[in-house]
């Protein structure tokens, strides 16, 4: 009779382990990525295809983004935030808020900046010195 019940704690134990493990196994880590660097960037428009140079810069925890444009000059992201392989971030311009996300993958990206026109598709690539 004792036996049995050393039994039963047993294969209680091992099954708990079991869940337990695979519990652990499922949770998906999230990788910090850095994605500081100069990246040459694409965004397709109704008049035709904007390029120009993003420079991502970061600074202990927090980073900066300037956008190079032709048409509105040098940009200057604000509320940038960083999480896991995504980052947000927007600015005002002439009293109309542009929103920026961007989703990072190795030394490329794709986002989309959503305007008060609508949203446009962004990729990029970042340059490798």
């Amino acid at each position: 009779m004792n036996q049995s019940k050393i039994l039963k704690n047993k294969i209680v134990f091992g099954v708990l382990i079991f869940i337990l493990t695979l519990g652990l196994t499922s949770v998906q880590s999230v990788t910090k990525i850095d994605p500081s660097g100069i990246w040459d960037y694409e965004v397709e428009a109704a008049d035709g295809t904007m390029t120009g140079e993003m420079t991502i810069e970061k600074s202990d925890d927090s980073y900066t983004v300037q956008i190079e444009t032709t048409q509105f000059g040098t940009l200057t992201l604000e509320n940038i935030k960083l999480e896991g392989n995504e980052l947000r971030a927007d600015i005002d311009m002439q009293g109309a808020l542009i929103e920026f996300e961007f989703t990072f993958d190795g030394d490329s990206l794709k986002g989309t900046v959503a305007t008060p026109d609508g949203n446009l598709d962004l990729t990029a690539t970042r340059r490798i010195e």
